[in-house]
């Protein structure tokens, strides 16, 4: 049995070119939903908003900074995940003398800051910090407290924002971007034309600019530099952050909510808002978990997302869709989508054989989703709306749940969003076009979320092979077309599985839950941990690797199926290095115990020779205990714990028993005497990283290291005196 063609309507586009009424395009996996009213405590009226911005960043190492405009100051307050601790102002801003005999000694001869209206915070420890009074922007060294460098401007900045790596300074008169670095000089970008005179800035972690226009007033806009005609006008509007790359917060006067908007692929959309109690107005700020923070009356605290009030009812009627053959007759529609309690989903369903002339016969109006800010249709005449008088009636047809889940043979289980597959016949004349109306009722607090439509054509031919008899009345025909819909659909479904039972053998096909069970043909036992391309990859290679398994080569194969990513590992075997001079510093039980034995810097000889000792060793020791049945297991990557759980697991499992092993990745850096070992160990590159300090779990001067390392010398980027020494 072939599979049954359909049509299907799933996508952001072509949920916009539907007409739309009292409905919103869905965040949670797209579709559609009801619509909500943007409910604000404060009335318009009652609204003030600040004319000083108190700027606020976090750095990498979650420690929050806050300007004070008044005092002139930068204020830093350690934080632990949730409101601020301890504070102290920057040690680099305040006045301080000491005594040096007859002398006094200033150690900061620039307090206080002259209007300070930006704070930035690269990736790499750095904070700017932008003067509006004096030209210039101050970049701070956050790790040695001091002050690298003064990046004069020729005009004004008004606000910082960086992207992690480049640090954009908005001027003024005329509008202008100022980009630089901690080490770079800034290079000026010009504003599109059509941009007044901006006075905030927000950068997404991929790039792109917005900036925002008349903040505070009724008419405030936020406006994309790349696409300066896509602008939103927001009233009231004060500050801006991104709380991810696609999302970004806008927050309005005191008393009211943020609005959230979702900025992908040239289309923008709003989100249902955050509630902000007692903000002051001043500026907000994304924390390192990824949420809103801003300030009030009684200190730093987190922006929660409001429960919206959603309308009771709404419809959406979708463009022509088109079978490609007259009087069709159409069969199941299969709607994926989550309805709570309380809600329900009906459909309306309308045919034509031929489209009706626009100019007989008005068509509807297409409307947009209440959200929708900006999406382009392309060829709006491709999916044309049905007559205005033919979708006016009500919808009551129902739909019902189906319990054996989606419709397609072998369906994976669904995610935990709730989205459930429904269906319904098309009770609707044969035809060649179909318009469907969906009316979606809620509550106040709880909306349906249609997720996909599908509607496949044409439908069942189970009629014909009943006797003529029982289709010669049409409306007894139709009634039983319809009632042996259902019966279609377990037979469909059967011989589908039927005749895809193959797939339940394909390890790359077969759906994720069967994979235990295919599994075990060959004696394996999955282990959850695994991604599922590396479960399916082991199941496909798991004859083959039984055949070498306690070798080197299956050893090998076992780890990169589990890392992926084409990562080569090594396994050396210590009896082929035994002797080998190496550059270890260290005692020669280090040798032994630590984590690898590799070819280094030869001192005399050749490879393999007994007569060659490392630096260090004891000419006693026993070659035999030292070298004998162990191994070591060279990995040039970072692990993370499970990761290293999961490995030391295949290991214990696959490995000869009577071998001893040691696991080495590059998370420890190159460190003299513990695991630096030239071609084996070293690796021209980036630095491994550092991961979290955990108490009872890491152990300085192994495997954790307390601080960062210097920046080094930059030519052209790097003072002596500053951040450079010689000798």
């Amino acid at each position: 049995m072939d599979p049954q063609p359909f049509v299907m309507i799933h996508t952001t586009d072509q949920w916009c070119r539907a007409a739309h009424e009292n409905t919103a395009l869905a965040d949670n996996g797209g579709g559609v939903q009801l619509a909500w009213a943007l409910e604000d405590p404060a009335t318009p009226a009652s609204l003030q908003t600040s004319n000083q911005r108190a700027p606020m960043v976090f750095d990498p190492w979650c420690r929050l900074y806050r300007v004070f405009p008044d005092e002139g100051q930068v204020q830093s307050f350690l934080w632990n995940g949730g409101a601020p601790g301890k504070h102290r102002f920057l040690e680099l801003f305040r006045r301080e003398s000491s005594q040096a005999g007859d002398f006094h000694v200033v150690r900061d001869p620039m307090t206080p800051l002259s209007r300070p209206c930006g704070l930035a915070a690269d990736e790499l420890g750095h904070l700017f910090v932008a003067e509006h009074g004096r030209n210039q922007v101050l970049v701070i060294d956050l790790v040695d407290r001091r002050l690298l460098r003064r990046i004069i401007l020729d005009h004004p900045p008004m606000d910082l924002a960086t992207d992690g790596r480049q640090v954009f300074a908005l001027l003024t008169d005329p509008p202008a971007l100022a980009v630089f670095d901690a080490h770079r000089p800034p290079r000026l970008e010009a504003l599109p034309q059509g941009i007044g005179a901006p006075t905030q800035l927000a950068v997404a972690d991929d790039g792109r600019r917005f900036v925002l226009e008349g903040a505070g007033t009724p008419q405030a806009r936020v406006v994309p530099l790349d696409l300066p005609d896509q602008w939103t006008t927001v009233p009231h509007a004060t500050a801006m952050v991104f709380e991810n790359t696609a999302v970004l917060v806008v927050a309005r006067a005191p008393g009211q909510h943020f609005r959230r908007f979702r900025l992908e692929n040239g289309a923008q959309w709003e989100l249902p808002y955050l509630a902000a109690r007692h903000y002051d107005g001043r500026g907000i700020v994304r924390t390192p978990t990824g949420r809103i923070g801003f300030w009030s009356a009684g200190g730093f605290a987190h922006a929660t997302l409001a429960r919206p009030r959603y309308l009771p009812k709404g419809r959406v009627i979708t463009y022509r869709l088109d079978s490609g053959r007259y009087q069709t007759a159409w069969g199941r529609i299969f709607v994926d989508a989550c309805i709570p309690r309380g809600t329900r989903v009906s459909i309306l369903c309308r045919t034509m054989d031929d489209p009706p002339d626009p100019e007989d016969v008005e068509p509807l109006t297409r409307t947009v989703p209440a959200n929708n800010l900006a999406v382009t249709i392309h060829r709006p005449d491709l999916s044309p709306l049905p007559p205005k008088d033919l979708m006016r009636q009500p919808a009551t047809q129902r739909l019902y749940r189906r319990s054996s889940g989606n419709e397609p043979a072998w369906p994976c289980a669904s995610g935990d969003d709730g989205v459930e597959t429904f269906e319904a016949p098309v009770i609707a004349p044969r035809g060649r076009y179909l318009w469907m109306a969906l009316d979606l009722h809620g509550t106040t607090g709880r909306t349906p979320r249609i997720k996909r439509v599908r509607v496949e054509y044409p439908g069942h031919t189970l009629l014909r092979r009943l006797p003529q008899v029982y289709s010669r009345d049409p409306a007894a025909a139709d009634f039983l077309r319809r009632y042996l819909a259902i019966l279609d659909g377990s037979l469909r479904e059967m011989d589908l599985r039927a005749m895809l039972r193959h797939v339940l053998l394909n390890p790359n096909a077969a759906p994720d839950p069967v994979l235990p069970w295919l599994a075990q043909f060959i004696g394996l036992a999955l282990d959850e941990r695994w991604p599922e391309s590396a479960r399916r990859e082991l199941i496909a290679e798991g004859i083959w690797l039984f055949r070498y398994r306690g070798t080197v080569t299956g050893l090998k194969r076992f780890i990169e199926i589990y890392l992926g990513q084409g990562r080569k590992i090594e396994i050396i075997e210590h009896f082929k290095v035994r002797g080998l001079g190496g550059a270890i510093v260290g005692e020669a039980d280090d040798l032994a115990s630590r984590a690898v034995v590799g070819a280094g810097f030869l001192v005399g000889g050749k490879m393999g020779s007994d007569d060659l000792t490392p630096i260090g060793a004891q000419p006693s020791q026993d070659a035999f205990e030292t070298h004998a049945h162990r191994f070591s297991v060279v990995i040039p990557a970072s692990l993370s714990r499970e990761q290293k759980e999961v490995i030391e697991y295949i290991l214990e499992m696959h490995r000869p028993y009577h071998t001893l092993y040691d696991l080495c990745s590059v998370d420890a850096g190159m460190r003299v005497g513990v695991s630096l070992y030239a071609q084996l160990t070293t690796i021209v590159g980036r630095t491994s990283g550092f991961g979290q300090t955990q108490v009872g779990g890491s152990l300085l001067g192994r495997s954790d290291v307390l601080g960062r390392p210097g920046m080094g010398t930059r030519i052209g980027g790097s003072r002596l005196g500053a951040d450079s020494r010689m000798g």
